[in-house]
């Protein structure tokens, strides 16, 4: 009967030995995964602030492009305006140089 008691014992501790060793080999597989998973978000963490960086550098540009498209459209219009100004000066001096003259001619 002892012999059959040692057995079970035997038994009972190696099948405890066993679940220690696989609750050993889950939690190194745990910490395994979670360290891969860390690394993985950090590997996406830096792509995504890279191609916002990127986003935020193109859209820099193009909204300097715009200010410079506006300012030259800006320029371009006090230009005319400024043409036209002056048009309509000398048209409105020779209409009084014009009146001017007929006055003194009549």
């Amino acid at each position: 009967m002892n012999s059959v008691i040692d057995q079970l014992f035997k038994i009972e501790q190696a099948a405890k030995d066993m679940q220690s060793s696989i609750d050993k080999k889950k939690d190194n597989l745990r910490k395994k995964y979670q360290e891969k998973e860390k690394a993985f978000d950090r590997e996406i963490d830096q792509e995504t602030q890279q191609q916002l960086k990127e986003i935020q550098e193109n859209l820099n540009q193009k909204n300097a492009e715009n200010r410079k498209e506006q300012n030259r459209l800006y320029e371009a219009e006090i230009e005319h305006l400024e043409k036209d100004y002056r048009q309509k000066k000398e048209d409105i001096v020779k209409e009084i140089v014009g009146h001017i003259l007929k006055e003194r001619g009549d």
